[in-house]
């Protein structure tokens, strides 16, 4: 009997370690103190941490549908759709062997792939649920396209790394491309094992070019972390994308913010503007944008379309899973703003006519 106690320890030991090992590296490592030390002499970087423009906070007396703990997130949500999402599913051969000139298919939530001047972009690359263990914060419904389906990459761009947009198992699944990711970033991707000359990170500012398209970090009100005990120690970003003849604003995700309106005006009309809808709630009120704010960011930008993210995988916010659209696109009415809105999977550029998928599921 006092062998057998002692066995059934040594498992228990075991498992604990190996879980703790499994999590540890899902997690991803932060940056060394050398690169905290170098974050110093930012500006948006203060005792320790980086720094939101307009500081972040939270009116949990007011929460709309809730409040709600974290044991929602190990269940199926009530708000989910009752049945599967229209998608057109993807496979290698879906895609051109050239990329073109400008096409776009969302993947879901704010994952997407581009196509523009010829390179192939992705975004926020998610394909699993949105946290480190299995059965935690599940999709809605799949992917349009597996891993192993994905066509060649030249940029893997990343704007923060919350879970929802940043995948280990997505990233070393990965075996070419450059990543382009906010400061402090590059050290999680290494211990991952993607190769340090694969890897750029940008502070809010910095610039990167290659292949005729440029890449500038812009601020954002929002947060970073992947545990309560690294918030803020990594950057996030959102992207100003220029090309020849394209100029794209990718929001990743943020809350609105005075920086909308000085991004107009510091570079004109933007061709297309992609913008998270989904994930606010009066609870906490500048952490995501609501959807009456796409709009009027959408007139700051001097956006001509728009294409909505960040919805209809995962219940983040204690709402329907298709309110936000119909409220973006009731605030779009009569603005002259052209409001993209592809199935999962769908490749579309500027000029495609898009439907109202949503409306044929089960709510």
């Amino acid at each position: 009997m006092k062998k057998m106690i002692v066995y059934i320890l040594l498992i228990i030991v075991v498992l604990i370690g190996a879980a703790g090992l499994y999590l540890a590296n899902e997690l991803g490592n932060n940056p060394t103190k050398e690169e905290f030390a170098s974050y110093e002499k930012l500006s948006y970087f203060k005792d320790g941490t980086f720094q939101s423009p307009q500081k972040l906070f939270y009116d949990f007396d007011n929460v709309r549908n809730g409040p709600a703990g974290w044991v929602r997130f190990l269940k199926k949500s009530r708000f989910a759709p009752k049945g599967e999402l229209p998608k057109v599913e993807l496979m290698r051969d879906s895609f051109p062997q050239t990329p073109s000139d400008f096409a776009i298919y969302w993947l879901g939530h704010s994952a997407a792939i581009m196509e523009l001047e010829g390179k192939r972009l992705i975004f926020d690359p998610v394909f699993d649920n949105a946290a480190p263990i299995p059965f935690a914060v599940p999709r809605y419904d799949k992917a349009p396209i597996k891993r192993k389906d994905l066509p060649e990459i030249d940029y893997i761009v990343i704007t923060h790394n919350h879970f929802d947009h940043l995948e280990k198992k997505t990233v070393q699944s990965i075996k070419n491309g450059h990543f382009i990711v906010p400061l402090g970033l590059k050290a999680a991707l290494l211990g991952w094992g993607i190769e340090e000359s694969r890897i750029t990170e940008l502070g809010w500012g910095d610039v990167f070019e290659g292949d005729g398209l440029k890449f500038i970090a812009e601020e954002g009100v929002h947060y970073s972390g992947r545990t309560p005990w690294n918030r803020n120690k990594i950057l996030w970003n959102s992207y100003i994308i220029l090309s020849e003849n394209m100029k794209i604003f990718w929001g990743g995700d943020i809350g609105y913010g005075e920086n909308f309106a000085r991004v107009g005006e510091e570079y004109g009309s933007f061709d297309l503007a992609v913008l998270e809808i989904d994930g606010w709630n009066t609870g906490w009120p500048n952490t995501h944008i609501f959807p009456d704010e796409v709009v009027q960011i959408a007139k700051e930008l001097d956006a001509k379309h728009i294409l909505p993210i960040h919805w209809a995988v995962f219940d983040l916010a204690l709402h329907p899973w298709h309110e936000s659209i119909d409220m973006v696109l009731e605030e779009a009415e009569g603005t002259g703003i052209n409001v993209l809105t592809p199935m999962m999977g769908e490749r579309i550029d500027l000029d495609s006519e898009t439907g109202f998928w949503w409306r044929e599921v089960n709510f």
